[in-house]
């Protein structure tokens, strides 16, 4: 649970589990995600709103035995808690005796329960369409490994396949619904971002109080520290053998992104590659990327800012950090040129704000990156329908109106080659600092530091 008073966001996610109790129906709710990304601490809200049962599940042989105690507890029946419920079936039953009125039961870490008992799924198939179906339960399923939460219970395969009323993928929380959990400056909040990604769990641990890097020594660059090998325990609960896939991930990480040169980097073979990108990509920890428009070859990228940032910087040094060394030093350098391809992913976000409060001068229905050959274009914003595109560019840099002015005109000639001869285009820069910016959008510019980097409000 995210050790917090406050709730951060979430609020699609909670009024979607509001929605479904209003129903009044029989409920059957799927809600996964990676681990620390806020399941526990969204249902727990939840709830404390309406009420309810939370029953944790634990890779043990007692978990029936457990919800037991916790059911006569909840119903204050004394007859259960002497006799405790001995198989699946009659657990199904109980619960659907008591859902002549709106009960709620959470069963969290489902996955220990359908991989312990190979008849789990199939008993909750046929208790559903038995009773629960008749009910006025909402049975919520919430499971950390996604890739079985997919594959063995969401899949077709799946015996509850068809029976869920709902299901939903927990993501990483967005750059600014992530500044509500501390009060930092921005540049801090993107320096935080660009290592801990938008996992709320790392954000709730993060002390404002302490330096920056102190704060990534103690959570990350120490031997012992509470996420100094958190991506091998990760990748571990999903997969059989992660050699493979930590050398992929090292790979893309080291900026080896084109297919050829991760099989070459990672020496794996092309013809093997192809499936472990796509299982990665699948647990959403990396994906394909294409230019936003026009043709050019796919790299792949890793989705998840930790990820990067550990397998860039963590995992090359660990002989170092487990002698006991400091490895920030060795790190900041390096970092800050790091920063820059996260940069892109925060200005993106927060061209996706201007574009929802309608502060830009289109509409877009697009954006992503445009490259060919050796020329690339940070960010284009397209409205295919209207012919109008935003050319932008992102520099971690804090740059002069001259040196602004460079990276506009660079950014004109560019634009030319994406080959939309009949769009209407503007042109934009976002930078961590621009000198005389107010010039340049005088000039029709499109231009954003830092200080600009506040969720806008909507217009109209």
């Amino acid at each position: 649970m995210i050790l917090t008073s406050k709730f951060v966001d979430r609020k699609a996610e909670l009024n979607f589990l509001r929605e479904r109790y209003r129903s009044r129906k029989a409920e059957l709710i799927i809600l996964y995600g990676r681990r620390r990304i806020g399941k526990t601490y969204l249902l727990r809200k939840f709830l404390g709103e309406v009420g309810g049962l939370y029953l944790l599940a634990e890779e043990n042989e007692t978990n029936l035995e457990d919800f037991s105690l916790r059911l006569a507890d909840y119903f204050n029946d004394p007859f259960l808690r002497e006799n405790p419920i001995r198989n699946w079936g009659a657990f199904f039953t109980y619960l659907a005796g008591k859902s002549s009125k709106r009960l709620v039961v959470v069963i969290d870490e489902v996955q220990y329960l359908a991989r312990g008992d190979k008849g789990f799924l199939s008993t909750l198939q046929k208790y559903w369409d038995l009773y629960l179906s008749n009910t006025k339960i909402m049975l919520v399923l919430c499971g950390s490994l996604v890739s079985f939460m997919e594959e063995g219970i969401l899949s077709a395969k799946s015996p509850i396949y068809g029976r869920r009323t709902g299901a939903w993928k927990m993501e990483e929380m967005g750059f600014f619904d992530l500044l509500e959990f501390h009060p930092i400056d921005i540049e801090t909040a993107v320096k935080l971002y660009a290592v801990f990604g938008g996992v709320p769990q790392y954000w709730a641990d993060y002390d404002p109080a302490k330096d920056f890097w102190d704060n990534v020594r103690a959570l990350v660059l120490s031997k012992g520290a509470k996420y100094y090998d958190e991506p091998k325990y990760l990748l571990k609960e999903e997969l059989r053998d992660v050699s493979r896939y930590f050398s992929i991930l090292r790979a893309i990480a080291l900026g080896y992104t084109r297919f050829g040169q991760i099989a070459d980097k990672a020496r794996i073979e092309t013809k093997s590659l192809g499936k472990y990108l796509n299982v990665l990509e699948e647990m959403g920890y990396i994906r394909e990327e294409k230019p936003v428009v026009g043709k050019g070859r796919a790299v792949y990228r890793i989705n998840d800012n930790f990820f990067a940032f550990w397998f860039r910087f963590v995992f090359p040094r660990r002989d170092e950090i487990e002698m006991g060394f400091d490895v920030v030093n060795g790190i900041r350098e390096e970092f800050n040129h790091y920063l820059g391809f996260v940069f892109e992913k925060v200005a993106r976000q927060f061209l996706i704000e201007l574009n929802k409060a309608h502060k830009l001068p289109f509409r877009f229905t697009k954006i992503g990156r445009w490259w060919h050959k050796k020329e690339e274009i940070d960010l284009l914003a397209l409205n295919e329908g209207e012919k109008k595109a935003l050319f932008v560019e992102v520099k971690w840099k804090e740059l002069r109106e001259r040196e602004a002015r460079g990276v506009l005109k660079d950014l004109e000639r560019k634009a030319e080659l994406v080959g939309l001869e009949d769009w209407e285009k503007f042109y934009g820069l976002v930078a961590k600092e621009v000198g005389d910016k107010a010039r340049l959008r005088e000039e029709g510019f499109l231009v954003w530091n830092l200080e600009d980097f506040e969720r806008p409000a909507p217009t109209g």
